[in-house]
């Protein structure tokens, strides 16, 4: 039976918010530094009006949807299956499984090469108005296109041993993810919603917490729920 003293994630964030709604109605009262009351008619306005752009325009949220969906292939291809009885040097593969498996590295290794040419190699095509590879879109974009890849090996894998016969089974794929951790993404739009009203009520500055470390509290934030779904969300 699954343990009832254990609170999820999602509720965590919730009492954070208030939290830091009371932090910051202490904070106006007693006039701290930065600190504004997120309590009052001026706060109300503002998270009517940037809710939405606050969860849409979250790097993490983004994130965790490229990724879900090309990790998910990556899982329910079988790729990640063979990999990681390869790794654990379990039963031996079959023929067919051994063939799935170099044509997808065959495939990931002249999609990343390509990707290198067009990094580092002699053609400024997509790299930064000053030729080098840092700010060009390349690296800006290197999430999608790693994601991409990972997802062009699955379903490359996927068709060679039988386990995907059609776009349906392609579109399964990369769904798996959403369906298997889909009390995560509930937690995440708490956590995106906590931080936007954290950095709105001034709490950061007034405790002296610079952007570096939001960044970091940002992150930890947002992979605490998805740890917590593997090992406590089954």
């Amino acid at each position: 039976m699954r343990n009832r003293s254990i609170i999820h994630p999602a509720t965590v964030f919730f009492l954070l918010w208030w939290l830091v709604a009371v932090l910051s109605w202490v904070g106006s009262v007693y006039a701290w530094n930065g600190v504004k009351n997120i309590i009052s008619t001026e706060a109300l306005r503002w998270f009517l009006r940037y809710t939405e752009e606050n969860l849409m325009s979250s790097p993490a949220l983004y994130i965790v949807i490229i990724f879900f969906m090309s990790v998910g292939l990556f899982t329910h291809s079988g790729l990640g299956g063979v990999l990681w009885r390869i790794v654990r040097r379990e039963r031996k593969l079959s023929g067919k499984e051994k063939k799935s498996l170099v044509a997808a590295a065959f495939v990931s290794a002249a999609y990343f090469t390509a990707y290198a040419l067009l990094a580092w190699g002699p053609w400024n095509i997509v790299r930064g108005v000053t030729g080098r590879y840092v700010d060009s879109p390349l690296h800006d974009g290197a999430p999608c296109i790693l994601s991409i890849g990972i997802g062009l090996a699955s379903v490359i894998y996927g068709y060679n041993s039988d386990h995907y016969r059609s776009d349906t089974d392609i579109v399964k794929g990369m769904s798996y993810m959403f369906s298997r951790f889909a009390p995560f993404m509930v937690s995440l739009f708490f956590v995106i919603q906590f931080m936007a009203a954290f950095n709105y009520s001034g709490l950061p500055v007034c405790m002296g917490l610079d952007g570096v470390t939001m960044d970091w509290i940002y992150r930890i934030c947002c992979l605490f729920p998805f740890i917590w779904e593997v090992y406590y969300g089954k």
